[in-house]
């Protein structure tokens, strides 16, 4: 299972364990650059600790395990940090 992935289900597992059904883009994309910043060893360690499996764990063991984690639709669709303009605009979005 690639790098990308395995993020992506972290943060998967972080908002669900949250609680949070809408969390606000920016706080995603710092989420998100916290979790890209983790080294490989630090983001498998975390992976495994939520979903309560053993350090070191086998790669089909982990890739199983990940696969039933479901990912909130807006995570799959990935973050810029640019507002969001699929709404008309707020007032702090507008120019001028």
């Amino acid at each position: 299972m690639d790098r990308r992935t395995r993020e992506r289900k972290l943060l998967a597992l972080m908002i669900n364990d949250l609680g949070i059904a809408d969390v606000e883009e920016a706080e995603m994309v710092k989420m998100n650059e916290e979790v890209a910043a983790l080294p490989d060893e630090e983001l498998d360690k975390t992976l495994t600790s939520r979903l309560g499996m053993p350090y070191p764990v086998e790669e089909e063991a982990l890739a199983r395990a990940l696969e039933r984690v479901e990912e909130p639709e807006r995570l799959s669709e990935g973050f810029t940090g640019a507002p969001d303009m699929s709404h008309e605009a707020r007032p702090e979005e507008r120019e001028g």
